[in-house]
């Protein structure tokens, strides 16, 4: 079947798993065909506008608002790249693994690697060893709304905004005050916020799976969030 979208306008799109089929004999193919020869191809539509817009873009974009359970039915990420804003709750926060020990040049953010028998971390990118590395966040939370739960990826500016401090200081929290530590993690969850993310597929080891990685994080204004349910029940209404 196809997957109805609503980013600029409404769109068909057809999953890898679909097939296309031109002309078909049966009824509602002949009564749309029928339609279109003796109106359809001369009549002037308006276009169509989504009223689950209002997820913060950039440069003037605007990607569409999605439930957890639409982005998980829709398989949103699955044949293509795609942008959109969910707004949640983070409820877990996966701290095993917080950030990696990055390169300390300020243009480079590749993985180092420690040099047992010098101390020292190097950089293969830039070809330079450093007395340690710079950490940056790389972690996942699990966020739940109404109708359901995902997991969702931030990165360095995303991480220092939601604990409150760098990379670089959680790692020696964890190592050094598990108290602290601990107390950051429990502060970062059940907080609600508008999250603009992009979901895209990705294969390892043969195994293919849709990652969804957040762009930005904003705290939710209630007031504009107010105003676009007020639209979306109205619509319903007319």
């Amino acid at each position: 079947g196809m997957r109805v979208g609503d980013f600029g306008g409404r769109t068909l799109s057809l999953p890898s798993i679909g097939s296309l089929m031109a002309s078909p004999d049966i009824p509602e193919a002949h009564m749309l065909r029928g339609w279109y020869d003796s109106a359809g191809r001369n009549a002037s539509f308006q276009t169509y506008e989504s009223m689950g817009g209002g997820g913060g873009g950039g440069e003037g974009r605007t990607d569409q608002i999605k439930t957890m359970a639409a982005v998980r039915d829709e398989n949103v990420g699955g044949d293509h790249a795609e942008y959109f804003s969910v707004k949640g709750t983070i409820v877990f926060v996966r701290s095993t693994t917080l950030a990696y020990p990055g390169c300390a040049s300020p243009d480079c953010s590749k993985k180092v690697i420690e040099d047992a028998s010098t101390g020292q971390w190097r950089c293969e990118k830039c070809e330079r060893s450093f007395a340690s590395p710079e950490y940056r966040y790389i972690f996942s939370v699990n966020v739940s709304d109404e109708t359901g739960q995902n997991w969702l990826q931030c990165f360095n500016e995303v991480g220092e905004q939601l604990l409150g401090c760098s990379a670089n200081e959680m790692i020696r929290l964890q190592q050094q005050d598990e108290t602290a530590f601990n107390q950051r993690i429990a502060d970062a969850t059940f907080q609600e916020f508008q999250f603009r993310c992009r979901a895209k597929s990705e294969t390892f080891n043969d195994n293919t799976r849709v990652r969804i990685s957040v762009m930005t994080m904003t705290k939710v204004d209630y007031v504009a969030e107010a105003h676009r349910l007020n639209k979306l029940i109205e619509a319903f209404s007319m």
